[in-house]
């Protein structure tokens, strides 16, 4: 009877431990709903997806919005996959007619404009926000990659007198529904890049019902179909709430090499997205660095001027960071820096004996430890490493030679330097490394003679007055929206100026090559052709390549599965939060 009752508690005492074994491993208990907090350097320009061109714009707006294609989160090289797509386009007539079906089962976030219904995409809602795009006086920096590309397109402003109540009337051919699940793109050529264009915030669906109950005016609108749901603004920051309606959708299963060895897909198969609310703050520099170490931030892309702050005279991390476990990762982005100039201004742009001046006046060094702490690469081409047309052997075109500038001013043609124009300098932001690099700018040029006028700007007035062709010298830059050289080469096109062609670059054999770009689809083919650009570029000197960034970011050790890519924006639904 003892072995017996023995047993019996044995037995008992077992099952009380693997009961209490597998709570703890299934956890049982009630999730804590979680909360992420994010820092926008700027605030935000436009949130229309015809519009949103800034990080800032773009990093708020795709957690919210899908385009038809994304990037696999966790591969490099990128590689796009499906998103509101059922799969990639089946091409016919040598690539110029595309055929996308359209996922079935997707819906958009609630709003009044749908009186009550649910309202599921349609194949129709993408042809809305194409002709959106088309129309010129919407101003949309994306209207350049269709324009020329797309039948029907370029004229389809004109076609409707620019009234956005036509939009359902009047037909576009290069862009048409089939019917609800199935979109038909027609080129006028084919066009290697378009599946990229495809996966961009430009061509995300926009229904007809939420067009016609802002009167087309959606600055201020975000809505979409995507894993969060944007609630508005207050207290001091943006939110969105996860999308309980949000379609079955899973973390990724496969990576590169980086992702496996930084245990970035432990959370493979399981249903995203994983936090429940997410915030952006908008601070000035000091602040967001304040936030962070008090842990009100969760993620911190470091600010330039912050960088010095990161590690003591030995090489390791600060104590405050160490203290609270953060994380710094650092990453590599396809992101290009450089000095520009206005080409049709009567000073610099009509003179290039002053700009080759300014070339050799600055110190590059020096410039790349004032903005980087000497972490970024000095750039040495127009293009970046990783892409189509990139030399890494190739010569810096200009280097610091206070002599030779002087020898440049004194052919520019003024007989003396009291006749050169005082040069105006905008500030691509009013705080922080923006105005160091003003400083810095402006040391450098007044040591060789010339004049020097700081214009202090807001970033949101610098995009403004730079697609308006109103600046004269400023620093510019830009994140690539996809791999490929093209992209930036954009910047420099004729038919995009005023616009994105903040210098009213213009030159013929340039927009010749860049059409014979678009054309091209042959790998070796498209690096000669961006090469043969890059060197009537360098010859006109519009620009002055500056340096590659790369990007510092601190982490709350809560946060798991961050990776850092600046084409890859919709990234808040794969990050989990931890205790």
């Amino acid at each position: 009877m003892k072995n017996r009752t023995a047993i019996l508690a044995i037995l008992v005492a077992a099952l009380i431990g693997s009961s209490y074994w597998m709570w703890k491993q299934l956890d049982l208990r009630p999730m804590k709903p979680s909360t992420i907090r994010l820092s926008l350097d700027n605030q935000l320009e436009s949130l229309d997806p015809a519009k949103a061109y800034s990080d800032d714009s773009l990093v708020v707006s795709s957690q919210v919005l899908e385009p038809l294609y994304q990037y696999h989160y966790l591969k490099r090289p990128y590689e796009v996959q499906p998103l509101l797509a059922e799969k990639l386009p089946s091409l016919e007539e040598n690539g110029t007619v595309l055929t996308i079906p359209v996922k079935r089962g997707v819906f958009y976030h609630p709003h009044p404009a749908f009186k009550g219904a649910k309202r599921e995409v349609s194949a129709h809602d993408f042809v809305v926000q194409f002709k959106r795009l088309a129309m010129e006086s919407l101003k949309s920096p994306g209207r350049s990659l269709f324009a020329g590309l797309v039948n029907g397109f370029a004229d389809y402003g004109k076609r409707t007198n620019e009234d956005w109540k036509k939009l359902l009337d009047v037909q576009m051919d290069g862009f048409q529904a089939l019917d609800d699940s199935t979109l038909i793109i027609r080129l006028t050529k084919s066009e290697p890049n378009m599946i990229y264009y495809l996966a961009m915030n430009f061509v995300v669906p926009v229904p007809w019902e939420i067009v016609a109950y802002y009167d087309n005016k959606l600055d201020d609108v975000l809505l979409g179909t995507g894993p969060y749901v944007y609630h508005g603004y207050s207290g001091g920051f943006l939110e969105m709430k996860k999308n309980p309606g949000y379609r079955e959708d899973y973390y990724p299963t496969a990576g590169d090499r980086f992702a496996n060895v930084q245990n970035l897909l432990s959370n493979s198969r399981e249903k995203i997205p994983f936090i429940d609310t997410v915030r952006f703050y908008v601070n000035k520099e000091e602040e967001r660095w304040g936030r962070f170490l008090n842990n009100e931030i969760d993620l911190l892309t470091v600010p330039k001027a912050f960088i010095y702050r990161l590690y003591d005279k030995k090489g390791n991390l600060t104590s405050d960071l160490r203290k609270n476990d953060f994380k710094l990762g650092h990453y590599p982005m396809l992101t290009s820096r450089w000095f520009a100039f206005n080409m049709k201004d009567p000073v610099l742009g009509k003179n290039k004996s002053l700009r080759l001046a300014i070339a050799h006046a600055i110190d590059y060094t020096k410039y790349l430890q004032i903005i980087s702490q000497n972490t970024n690469l000095r750039a040495n081409s127009i293009l970046v490493p990783g892409i189509a047309g990139y030399r890494p052997a190739r010569d810096f075109r200009f280097n610091y030679d206070p002599e030779k500038a002087k020898f440049f001013i004194a052919e520019a043609g003024y007989k003396n330097l009291s006749e050169i124009p005082e040069i105006t300098y905008s500030t691509r932001g009013n705080e922080g490394i923006a105005l160091q690099e003003a400083d810095f700018v402006k040391e450098s040029l007044e040591a060789i003679g010339l004049r020097v006028k700081i214009e202090k700007i807001s970033f949101t007035d610098f995009l403004k007055k730079g697609r308006a062709g109103e600046l004269q010298f400023f620093t510019d830059a830009w994140i690539f929206d996809y791999p490929d050289g093209e992209n930036i080469m954009q910047l420099l096109v004729s038919a995009n100026s005023p616009g994105i062609n903040k210098s009213a670059y213009s030159n013929e054999e340039v927009d010749k090559l860049y059409l014979r770009l678009k054309q091209q689809t042959h790998y070796e083919q498209r690096e000669r052709t961006l090469q043969a650009m890059e060197e009537r570029v360098f010859e006109d000197l519009p620009w002055i390549p500056l340096m590659y960034e790369s990007s510092f970011v601190l982490q709350s050790p809560k946060i798991k599965n961050f990776r850092k890519s600046s084409l890859i924006r919709n990234y808040v639904k794969y990050l989990k939060m931890e205790d």
